[in-house]
């Protein structure tokens, strides 16, 4: 045994020669003795200075000191009380903000868990029998009376004093707030708002989490709504660019500009896939990665999750998502911003067949809003009088689809009508969804409209790192990388498409059909995409002289007008059912050349391309496309112009 141990202490000693005398070396070494087993304390704790706190554990003794460690700091307490499974420290004073946790014994040290600190007021709600979760919501030192308070299955009110009592079975382990209108939280930071606290899982415990707030007049109010971040730490394409540069260069500046110009009352929803599952193992990115991140960007965060935020090691909804419900966000929720109630909703049940610890799963899931959360929508629903109030609800998979040559928009998540009838009796309802990395926005009656937004990581960043490196490539359907914009004044809405790098006034590309024809990529793609139905020749059939329009974010109410020069009347405009010429050129291309094209990330067929058919193919043409708000958008084709070589890069000019 002796001889064991002084191989032990001399593998020890040349793995701290190798890595370097860093003050931490020895405590985290030492980590490995447990001095408690078991240790555990929520990831997020809502304490004031002197509040006792329990951590659970085996092994305590009085004495113990609890520090909470930054890179500048430590904020030490010590263990006042202690049992077979718990003990009980007073939280020292100490700034909100992320922490290590360490338990310290004599000179020996372990390491716990990373943690979040929010502060709260020195207030004891008093406890009620029943209810595992109380608290108060307030703005200064008063109570705030009316805000609903949910665990994702129950709801309850504030009363009079703004304190609130929640018999809850904490199956979600977190609590929220309805954000009320006219207020925003006043604690947490832009990535992860404080308007959710995480609980234990222990719905004999009871917890005191409360809510400040700040008062906040958001009737005028702009939403970037983005999707598909698909962040994972990765060098892509055949220039193997990073995807967190081309996102800072892209998005961040992108939407950082926008939001200034805008000034205040500007706020950022995501639809899903903030980070990518494969990689989550492989780069180590995961949703802790993407808050630190995000954490100094300018506008408030409300997140939504997609299928690629679970956890690719386990099975099941529950605990696919429960990295993510404690990093990043509820799962589901809603919030007021002025006169508009917005709704997340999770429309992904993970299955992640042959899943297991240390294993990637087949990541496969359903497309559907399970029953709990109807409830909890009904209810929510329930609570708003005016039902001409707009509803923003925000999920990652698309509700519909318009996807087919007739262009008829049919459901296409699994239970479609029974969530779309939780909204029967709402007058102006808008839906909001990612996930198709793709445009497609679709009027499903007088009452109800969802926006498919285009992804910001275009065709999984493949695009842009393929060609111009900057984050302005393109998705699958021609529609550039960037995010959908919210204009509410009171009720009314505006909206537009932003495409990331350019003005947005870019809300179509016109392309001269002659000139792409004359490309002819049948062998580079026919051999690559043998799935490409065409053959890889996608306009072989086209006739002489005609022109493609790809306008994105089209709908009923847009009109499309194309003059051809010396002739007043406009040209016959037909919608067509077929591929974006850019997308193919820049993408389909350059990933077929070397070998990396798949069906994944080729071209598709999209329902928002028009075409007109010229009498000539050297007149100049002037087309003119007006959104439903009467905003007009034009675009002269130059008969220079029209004879030149297909150019892809004055595109992205």
């Amino acid at each position: 045994m002796k001889n064991i141990y002084k191989i032990l202490l001399v593998f020890a000693t040349i793995s701290t020669l190798l890595v370097g005398c860093k003050e931490e070396t020895y405590p985290e070494y030492e980590y490995q003795t447990r001095l408690v087993k078991l240790a555990f304390l929520n990831n997020e704790i809502t304490v004031y200075e002197g509040k006792e706190v329990e951590i659970q554990g085996i092994g305590f003794n009085v004495g113990d000191k609890i520090i909470f460690r930054t890179a500048e700091q430590d904020y030490t307490s010590e263990i006042i009380s202690a049992d077979d499974s718990s003990a009980i420290f007073l939280a020292p004073a100490m700034p909100e903000g992320q922490y290590t946790l360490y338990i310290s014994r004599e000179d020996k040290i372990q390491k716990v868990s990373t943690i979040t600190v929010w502060l709260t007021l020195n207030l004891d709600v008093p406890q009620k029998d029943g209810c595992s979760l109380r608290g108060f919501v307030y703005q200064g030192d008063t109570g705030i009376p009316g805000v609903w308070v949910s665990d994702g299955v129950s709801f309850t009110q504030t009363d009079e004093n703004g304190f609130y009592w929640l018999k809850s079975d904490k199956r979600f382990g977190y609590v929220f707030i309805c954000l009320p209108s006219g207020y925003l939280p006043a604690t947490g930071n832009n990535a992860v708002p404080g308007y959710w606290k995480a609980v234990s899982i222990d719905a004999n415990l009871y917890e005191q989490c409360n809510f400040e707030l700040k008062a906040t007049d958001t009737t005028n109010h702009q939403v970037f709504f983005a999707a598909d971040l698909h962040l994972a730490d990765r060098a892509v394409g055949p220039n193997a660019i990073n995807d967190l540069k081309q996102f800072d260069l892209g998005f961040i500046a992108d939407s950082k500009a926008l939001a200034a110009a805008y000034g205040q009352n500007t706020f950022l929803i995501t639809l899903g896939d903030i980070t990518w599952d494969a990689y989550w193992y492989k780069t180590g990115f995961m949703p802790a990665n993407y808050i630190s991140k995000m954490k100094q960007y300018p506008l408030m965060i409300f997140n939504c999750m997609g299928n690629h935020d679970n956890n690719p090691y386990v099975r099941g909804d529950n605990n696919g998502s429960k990295i993510y419900r404690s990093t990043v966000a509820p799962t589901y929720y809603s919030f007021d911003l002025g006169e508009v109630h917005y709704i997340v909703l999770d429309n992904i049940e993970w299955i992640n067949t042959n899943g297991a610890n240390g294993f990637v799963g087949e990541r496969d899931y359903h497309e559907r809003v399970d029953q709990v959360q109807i409830a909890w929508l009904k209810e929510d629903l329930s609570h708003i009088a005016d039902k001409s109030k707009p509803i923003v609800v925000c999920s990652h998979c698309q509700f519909h689809n318009n996807r087919n040559s007739s262009f008829k928009v049919n459901k296409h998540m699994q239970n479609t009508p029974e969530v779309l009838a939780c909204f029967d009796g709402f007058t102006n309802v808008h839906i909001m969804t990612g996930h198709a990395h793709l445009n497609m926005t679709m009027e499903i009656n007088n009452n109800i409209m969802e926006h498919n937004v285009g992804a910001t990581c275009e065709t999984w960043w493949q695009s842009s790192s393929a060609s111009i490196l900057d984050g302005r490539g393109i998705c699958r359907d021609g529609t550039p990388a960037g995010y959908a914009v919210f204009e509410f004044k009171g009720k009314d809405l505006k909206w537009y498409y932003k495409s990331i790098g350019f003005d947005k006034s870019l809300q179509f590309r016109a392309y001269d059909m002659n000139n792409v024809m004359r490309e002819r990529w049948t062998s580079a793609l026919s051999t690559q995409e043998p799935a490409r139905d065409t053959g890889g020749d996608d306009y072989g059939d086209l006739e002489d002289n005609v022109i493609y329009i790809n306008v994105w974010d089209y709908d009923s109410k847009w009109k499309i007008e194309v003059y051809e020069e010396g002739n007043s009347k406009p040209l016959a405009v037909t919608r067509v059912y077929d591929r974006d010429p850019l997308h193919t050129a820049t993408t389909d291309v350059i990933l077929g050349k070397v070998g990396d094209l798949i069906e994944d990330l080729a071209s598709i067929r999209s329902s928002h391309i028009w075409q007109v058919i010229t009498e000539e193919d050297d007149t100049d043409i002037t087309i003119k496309v007006t959104n439903r708000f009467g905003e007009e958008f034009t675009q002269t084709m130059t008969d220079r112009g029209r004879r030149n070589k297909f150019d892809t890069t004055k595109y992205f000019q």
